[in-house]
């Protein structure tokens, strides 16, 4: 790393607001670190303080309330994994989870940091977002809240300012009729990194479908819902011919880049398949 760093580790979720508010840009605050310290290696980050997160109760745990699940920030996917509020409430979840890094990683990666790295390569990202998530942002004078859509701005960029810490992430409770999945494909078993991974999320009402959404990851600078989903399927029973017109419209919605783990091509061919196989799955799931 090269440089001298001041480390700091706050008390409570106010104090650690403030401190990164006074501090700006010459601070990073510190969670798992999964993502910071490899930055900090590389050195495409060079802060001057750290602001360790690890003793903020404020961010842990997983609660179940009666339409929301809500997830602290400093919850691992190991913890996902293991909650038996997760499997009641919203067991989709899991699927990213199945995918996200090594056993290792799983353990000490958060969901927060994974959201605030604000990576194209999340699977986390893309799910939450199709379950139409929110995240509460605490500040030096309070917090606020907002979809997760609408938090990330680019790739590895987020509506975060200054002294803002995403402290939880709120999803709705899987209700009867509901379905939703996430598929994803990644070149290594061992230590998967996504090359395209695609949510869907359907829900039907006497047996027609009344909400449909599908959100992209890896091939856009952030999780993209894709348009005309919902008029394509609402009003009918979602058949299989529907679902292949959704996963092409999904396919040329796409805009992937060409790198070393695949072209561009490669990766609308990809949505594709695994649009029509997060689709089948939600389905599944719904019924």
């Amino acid at each position: 790393m090269g440089r001298s760093l001041e480390y700091h580790r706050p008390a409570s979720l106010s104090e650690a607001c403030r401190l990164l508010h006074t501090l700006g840009s010459d601070a990073l605050p510190l969670a798992g670190g999964t993502d910071v310290l490899v930055d900090l290696r590389r050195g495409s980050k060079r802060p001057k303080h750290l602001v360790s997160l690890a003793d903020l109760d404020e961010l842990r745990g997983i609660v179940r309330e009666v339409d929301t699940l809500s997830i602290g920030a400093l919850v691992t996917p190991a913890d996902l994994a293991a909650s038996e509020e997760v499997r009641s409430a919203r067991p989709e979840l899991l699927d990213a989870v199945r995918v996200f890094g090594t056993p290792q990683v799983r353990h000490r990666a958060t969901v927060g940091g994974s959201l605030c790295t604000a990576a194209s390569c999340g699977d986390l990202a893309p799910l939450l977002v199709a379950l139409a998530a929110r995240v509460v942002v605490a500040v030096p004078e309070g917090s606020w809240e907002v979809s997760l859509e609408e938090f990330f701005g680019d790739h590895r960029k987020t509506v975060l300012e200054a002294g803002h810490i995403l402290s939880r992430i709120v999803t709705p409770v899987r209700t009867p009729g509901e379905g939703a999945a996430y598929e994803a494909f990644g070149l290594r078993a061992t230590n998967f990194i996504t090359v395209a991974g695609v949510a869907a999320y359907l829900r039907f009402e006497e047996g027609l479908c009344a909400e449909a959404r599908l959100s992209l990851g890896a091939v856009s600078p952030t999780p993209v819902l894709v348009e005309g989903v919902e008029v394509r399927l609402a009003g009918g029973t979602a058949g299989d011919d529907d679902l292949a017109a959704v996963a092409s419209l999904a396919a040329e919605a796409s805009a992937p880049i060409s790198d070393i783990r695949g072209s561009a091509d490669h990766r609308r061919d990809l949505v594709e398949e695994l649009c029509l196989r997060a689709l089948r799955t939600a389905r599944e799931r719904a019924s």
